[in-house]
């Protein structure tokens, strides 16, 4: 067995067809990482018929000095099921890096840690894979915990909708709530539609900008996946007009109901189901009251946009029949148009007929306390019928101990120091 580099062509034929294939594990994701502030380089492991058997993205970076770091993103593409396997790769992969100058590689494999129900609790019997922990932990990889919130390079929560049903089938297995909002959305006059890179600009005012990268980032991401066909924008537009004809069709509809139920409350004697008619009047006024607050909500809409305007974003990555929901927000001043529950649903609509998968909902909180200020995340990517994924989080692969070691107590060090401070 040997390590072999290989060209960008070689690696991507290997990656698309593994098991635990992923588009960071792309030379798309590395020509994109390799224009900010990254080099990508590609290794693969030859067995002794000289077959390919894995391989990796490593993206690398000078840290102190002379030596770099590396980062496998959701790599190595190896079997990890097959511990000789791991044993080799990694100590040749150890001796090939060493010669680069590379002290270590992060790597954070799509692995299952532990199986979860859709609350997030432990399927008993299911899979389990601390076994595999403590093997790399043997090897020199340092283990850098179960994180619950957003601390690693990459989720180790993740929501994820199987795509398996028809698209009918699929939007009758959300929950009550995200239904509702769906079809809300839809009769408020909210319409989905792609964007182009010219709207890269617009699709970034959405960002938090807190945790956004620079405006460029999103444009090379853009022209990198796009010519590949692997991306897409999409962005969520009320149209005033569709909102105030529905609000008023619904009006209408009820003030029929609402006539309806006042002559019926008219002509009933006390004890003929007088209450019951009562009620249905009082809850149909209610309706009435709240159309009719719609309609003029819709009009003042219409006089501030009368062309309409864009209240949400999100950007995805479709890859090997998996589409992955990468970043986005919306206009808090229209959330109660609900146009993320649209959206998300229009996509995921559009790739089930098209036979993908999965829909990747990217990342949730592994604490699944109601009174956790990130529950509401894990609702509503929870409401698409999601799985909640654990995965076993992120690792070191330590090359150079010394310099290693030494680099985490200045990290140490520093973190201490800007505490103080």
């Amino acid at each position: 067995m040997q390590i072999i580099e290989l060209t960008k062509e070689q690696f991507d034929e290997f990656a698309f067809s593994h098991k635990n294939h992923n588009f960071y594990q792309t030379s798309q994701y590395g020509s994109l990482m390799n224009r900010h502030s990254f080099t990508d380089i590609y290794v693969g492991l030859l067995n002794d018929d000289n077959k390919l058997t894995g391989a990796s993205l490593i993206l690398t970076q000078k840290k102190f000095g002379r030596f770099k770091s590396g980062y496998a993103p959701r790599g190595f593409l190896i079997d990890f099921e097959d511990l000789n396997m791991v044993n080799y790769f990694t100590r040749l992969l150890r001796d090939y890096l060493n010669r680069l100058g590379i002290v270590y590689v992060k790597i954070d494999p799509l692995i299952v840690n532990i199986q979860r129900d859709d609350d997030g609790m432990t399927v008993v019997g299911g899979i389990n894979n601390s076994h595999l922990i403590d093997f790399l932990k043997s090897l020199n990889y340092e283990h850098k915990g179960y994180n619950l919130y957003f601390e690693t390079m990459k989720p180790r929560w993740n929501a994820i909708t199987p795509l398996s049903n028809p698209s009918d089938k699929l939007f009758a297995s959300f929950d009550k709530q995200t239904k509702n909002k769906i079809r809300k959305s839809f009769k408020r006059g909210v319409t989905v539609y792609k964007g182009t890179r010219d709207e890269i600009k617009l699709f970034y005012s959405f960002l938090d900008k807190k945790h956004a990268k620079k405006l460029s980032y999103y444009l090379d991401e853009f022209e990198i996946f796009k010519k590949n066909d692997m991306y897409e924008l999409y962005f969520a537009k009320l149209d005033p007009k569709i909102y105030m004809e529905t609000s008023k069709e619904l009006y209408e509809s009820e003030l029929q109901t609402n006539t309806k139920y006042n002559e019926l409350v008219q002509k009933s004697t006390k004890g003929d189901g007088t209450n019951d008619y009562i009620n249905l009047k009082m809850n149909s006024d209610k309706l009435l009251a709240a159309y009719k607050s719609e309609i003029v909500n819709a009009n003042n809409m219409y006089q501030s946009y009368p062309n309409g305007v864009v209240i949400a974003a999100t950007s995805v990555i479709k890859y090997n029949q998996e589409v992955y929901f990468l970043d986005g927000g919306y206009n808090q001043k229209f959330k109660s148009f609900s146009a993320n529950h649209l959206m998300k649903w229009a996509i995921i609509n559009e790739f089930t007929r098209k036979g993908f998968a999965f829909a990747n909902h990217n990342a949730i909180s592994g604490n699944f306390d109601p009174k956790d200020p990130y529950y509401g995340l894990y609702q509503f990517k929870k409401g698409f019928n999601s799985n909640i994924v654990e995965y076993i989080g992120e690792f070191d692969l330590v090359i150079n101990n010394g310099v290693y070691h030494a680099y985490q107590k200045i990290k140490l060090l520093k973190k201490l120091f800007d505490f103080k401070k």
